[in-house]
């Protein structure tokens, strides 16, 4: 699989997902704004299983603290995130911020968490 691609796909999904949300807000009818609250629903489940999150994560992964060692996209070095997939063939890793949006950064620009 190329990781790269799939999460690309997937923040093209989660787009479409938010303008289904934003749609349903303006919507005055019921059944119009179910129809997009159910949309919004199946292109989240359709983003998890894609990047294997949520409901959908590995039950031999388990999620770390990492912090980034250096600034990628518009995350400050020593950002606090939660590893949820290393892919070390592609020396990437897919993190989630405290805000629960996820980046594809480069898995040398992490350091775990030492536990104590």
């Amino acid at each position: 699989m190329n990781i790269k691609n799939a999460f690309e796909v997937a923040k093209e999904m989660e787009a479409l997902a938010n303008g289904y949300n934003e749609l349903a807000a303006r919507e005055s009818s019921e059944e119009v704004r179910h129809i997009y609250t159910e949309m919004t629903y199946q292109l989240d489940e359709l983003q998890s299983k894609l990047l294997q999150i949520s409901n959908y994560y590995p039950e031999d992964q388990v999620e770390k603290s990492v912090t980034l060692t250096r600034e990628i996209e518009e995350l400050p070095t020593g950002s606090m995130l939660t590893l949820l997939h290393a892919y070390a063939n592609d020396n990437l890793a897919l993190v989630e911020d405290e805000g629960m949006e996820l980046y594809l950064v480069p898995w040398d620009a992490l350091e775990e968490e030492s536990t104590m």
